[in-house]
């Protein structure tokens, strides 16, 4: 009953409070104005949606949750509130990547040396197990700050990054669910209701997008949650279904892989070009998706759907080691981008295949769009 009402409460509470975020961005001119070339939508949308977001998801979790449930929540609170805040006055009047990156290792900092959650042991993953306690400190402030930027960079497309956090927090709250955690699979829930109150309004057409506000706090929630279930390794060992669960790493990878795989892939490409990792471009792998034709409803829907598959991936490799589990995850995404490459290229020379002097219906349709996809094509030339 009381995961029912923080699952209900969240979700009416962004629900009925959009609208209003919305009216009064209107009237106070606060928008994600398309002015830039890698920006897809073309049209003004307000960027308050993580106000909606972060603002139920910590009511209903204060509300509901005992303290006895969880004792770290003042301190994970506290800390999510210096990313709402740098994200929020990033979303209103901007913010240099310097002090957003300070903010983050700061909540960071707080979350791994006050609130003690961090990755204490790698259970055998590259041939470590239990860290040093500056090490362990180390890693945890690095694995947060990488999944709050991951989370940043995927919202690029109208309910992506919703929806992949949706499925983040929904897979939680049945692991900690099973695993007997019952804090932490309430906030799961707060976190799952509040996301789909929100989805509904950023499904295309988009009326509203989360910002920086919102999607790093999704990223700086997911990196305490998957540290949370890593520290529970040794504690795990119950049934899934038809898996025994053994292991958390390979989980926490299948969990996180789209945003983490497609931030990694994105930063090497540029390193290899010469380019600042953190130059902008629309290289991503939603862009890559609408390139070939892809609606957003679509490539999110590919997207979310490979999410669960590589869920199940890790689920079903539960009787292996946590490093074959790991590099079964990374083989596999890399294969599949590779495909994906593949049929860009293939889907590139059939669009600039010379045109016949008596034209099929099909070289008639490529023709009238030609101009539309060599403009498209200047834009994604990174792809």
């Amino acid at each position: 009953m009381q995961s029912s009402l923080i699952f209900l409460t969240s979700y009416l509470l962004v629900f009925f409070s959009i609208p209003m975020i919305i009216k009064v961005a209107f009237q106070k001119r606060l928008f994600d104005e398309p002015l830039e070339l890698r920006k897809i939508h073309k049209k003004i949308v307000p960027n308050l949606g993580g106000i909606a977001i972060f603002s139920a998801f910590v009511f209903s979790s204060s509300l509901f949750i005992p303290q006895r449930y969880l004792p770290e929540g003042n301190l994970m609170m506290a800390a999510g509130l210096v990313i709402f805040m740098t994200g929020l006055k990033d979303d209103i009047v901007g913010l240099s990547p310097t002090i957003k990156f300070v903010a983050q290792f700061l909540s960071a900092i707080i979350v791994a040396v006050v609130a003690d959650i961090r990755i204490e042991n790698l259970h055998g993953l590259l041939g470590y197990f239990e860290l040093h306690y500056y090490t362990s400190i180390i890693l945890t402030v690095f694995f947060m700050v990488g999944v709050m930027n991951a989370f940043n960079l995927i919202d690029g497309i109208d309910g992506l990054a919703g929806t992949l956090a949706l499925i983040c927090s929904l897979t939680y709250a049945f692991l900690f669910f099973k695993a007997g955690q019952t804090g932490w699979f309430m906030m799961s829930l707060s976190l799952a209701g509040g996301l789909l109150g929100f989805l509904y309004f950023n499904i295309t057409p988009a009326k509203i997008f989360m910002g920086d506000s919102g999607s790093l706090v999704l990223g700086y929630v997911a990196s305490i949650f998957s540290l949370k279930f890593l520290s529970l390794e040794s504690l795990l060992h119950v049934r899934v279904g038809a898996f025994n669960l053994n292991y958390a790493s390979g989980i926490v990878l299948a969990i996180l892989i789209i945003p983490i795989f497609d931030t990694l892939r994105v930063f090497t490409l540029r390193i290899l070009k010469n380019k600042s990792p953190f130059t902008a471009d629309a290289n991503h792998l939603h862009h890559r998706l609408l390139f070939i034709g892809l609606s957003h409803i679509q490539a999110t829907f590919i997207l979310g759907l490979c999410n669960l598959l590589f869920i199940l991936l890790a689920l079903s490799m539960q009787d292996f080691s946590p490093g074959q589990t790991v590099a079964a995850i990374t083989l596999v995404a890399l294969f599949a981008n590779g495909c994906l490459s593949v049929y860009i290229e293939s889907y590139k020379r059939r669009l600039f295949s010379p045109i016949k002097t008596e034209t099929s219906d099909y070289d008639s349709k490529r023709l009238s769009k030609r101009p539309v996809v060599e403009e498209v094509l200047d834009k994604y030339s990174e792809n």
